[in-house]
């Protein structure tokens, strides 16, 4: 992304906030981020309704509230971050599973600076979990890369399904801490 698509996305958040036709905006901003915003969600969700349902749901807060959101980095970032959050909330609300770090290219199969993106993200994510306690870290390798339930890992681990889910909860809650502010860090 050049800063005049960053001008523009502004141009057209503008228009969504302050036009009494903001339509095309509003319709051309969806056209650009739409599928990318999805394949984000469906990143964290594993899911591609649900990642749907997460990107529509911000759209519709872009929709009503546009005028009284103050974008500070990009409009784009502003987004990705919204459906991140956003995703994480769906989680924790739904007790979705994250995708397993390996599906990450399939899900943004794209080129150029999404592809950027992509390599930085799973290398943040990659740092993240290897700073996470060798317990913790155990348990949420092997319900990401071996896929195994709770149950499982807590057979495998020789340890209770309580213990296990505390630890996946330790991890996820530290996960989303420091990729928020790996995040912030590179703005």
């Amino acid at each position: 992304m050049t800063r005049t698509d960053n001008k523009y996305d502004l141009q057209l958040w503008r228009r969504i906030a302050w036009e009494d036709d903001k339509n095309a905006a509003f319709d051309e901003l969806f056209d650009r981020y739409y599928v990318p915003l999805c394949r984000f969600a469906e990143f964290w969700l594993r899911d591609r309704t649900s990642a749907e349902e997460v990107v529509l749901d911000i759209y519709t807060h872009v929709w009503q509230h546009a005028a009284e959101l103050h974008i500070t980095t990009s409009v784009r970032a502003y987004l990705f971050r919204s459906v991140r959050n956003r995703s994480f909330n769906h989680m924790r609300d739904n007790r979705f599973s994250y995708v397993p770090f390996e599906e990450l290219g399939d899900i943004f199969a794209g080129t150029g600076e999404m592809q950027i993106e992509t390599e930085e993200l799973a290398r943040l994510v990659a740092e993240a979990v290897s700073q996470l306690p060798d317990r913790c870290r155990e348990v949420f390798l092997k319900s990401r890369y071996e896929e195994l339930t709770n149950a499982e890992i807590a057979i495998r681990m020789q340890i209770s399904i309580h213990t296990v889910e505390a630890q996946m909860n330790k991890a996820l809650r530290y996960l989303r801490r420091s990729l928020g502010k790996g995040r912030h860090r590179r703005r």
